[in-house]
């Protein structure tokens, strides 16, 4: 079979990005996540589907810390499923450790694809983070200490949200809205996702790829990023974070890459929620430090 991309032939490029077969306790681990979100959801008074914008999927929610203090920092998460899947309310399992932490918790959903493409959902994650800052008094956190985290195709959009210019989504907004971020597993190199099967749903062109890759654009906020991907993933992914630490780093961003041991593509997001984790520990003492 002919190469497609950097090597790989059509299967062998799937199969790097088709993880769910790859790990045989995959279907326990999402039933976890969407379980214990649900029993989240259920016992913490959170503020459930907030809108942001007049999108039907442009909502979040806000949980706010358990010492119910307001006005503190908060960390806003955008979940993965390639740009096509998933939902804000199976976020919420990795809520607490932070909640306990004093730390709000917000999560957001975006249109997927293929009623959405990329450009609209990068164009709603701005959207949202603009409307958490100009009512960060309303939902009780302070927007001079917004944090953000992402995971996959989050971590995509997480990174994105460091290459934009702020002025041009709302005059009103500081030159950075974040004061750090997080990306676990991100996609920053959208040339293989344009090759390979995930582009089934999401429709890209070759024109729509250097705009829509971090690996490709100048990170515009000078703050800490935290990256890191799990340490059984496959070799694509891992190639997503080299290259993106990188040309960031090069490019004078404070860069660290966090290892997360033993992790594959769906329990390093469990991994960032648990407070024993050098991982967790990492985003706590970046928002500590502000």
């Amino acid at each position: 079979m002919a190469e497609v991309y950097r090597g790989y032939d059509q299967d062998a490029l799937n199969a790097q990005y088709n993880l769910r077969p790859l790990w045989p306790d995959v279907p326990e681990v999402i039933a976890h996540r969407e379980n214990e979100s649900a029993r989240v959801r259920d016992r913490i008074p959170g503020r459930l589907d907030i809108a942001y914008g007049d999108g039907a999927a442009e909502r979040l929610d806000v949980f706010p810390p358990s010492n119910g203090r307001g006005g503190g920092p908060a960390l806003i998460y955008i979940h993965g499923g390639y740009w096509q899947m998933s939902d804000k309310n199976d976020t919420t399992y990795i809520a607490p450790a932070f909640l306990d932490a004093g730390i709000a918790f917000v999560t957001l959903n975006y249109t997927l694809a293929p009623a959405g493409r990329l450009d609209r959902m990068v164009d709603e994650c701005r959207r949202a983070i603009a409307w958490i800052w100009r009512n960060a008094d309303e939902i009780g956190v302070d927007r001079n200490r917004l944090y953000l985290a992402g995971h996959s195709a989050g971590g995509h959009l997480t990174a994105m949200m460091l290459a934009t210019d702020w002025a041009e989504v709302d005059a009103d907004l500081p030159r950075t809205p974040i004061k750090g971020a997080c990306a676990l597993s991100g996609l920053y190199d959208m040339e293989p996702i344009r090759l390979c099967f995930v582009n089934d749903a999401l429709g890209l062109k070759p024109e729509d790829v250097p705009g829509n890759s971090p690996l490709y654009l100048d990170p515009l906020a000078d703050i800490p990023l935290i990256l890191s991907v799990g340490e059984n993933e496959t070799e694509e992914f891992k190639r997503h974070q080299t290259e993106l630490y990188a040309a960031w780093s090069t490019k004078g961003l404070a860069v660290e890459e966090i290892p997360a041991p033993d992790c594959h593509h769906y329990t390093i997001v469990g991994h960032f929620g648990d407070a024993g984790s050098a991982l967790h520990r990492a985003m706590i003492d970046m928002m500590r430090e502000d």
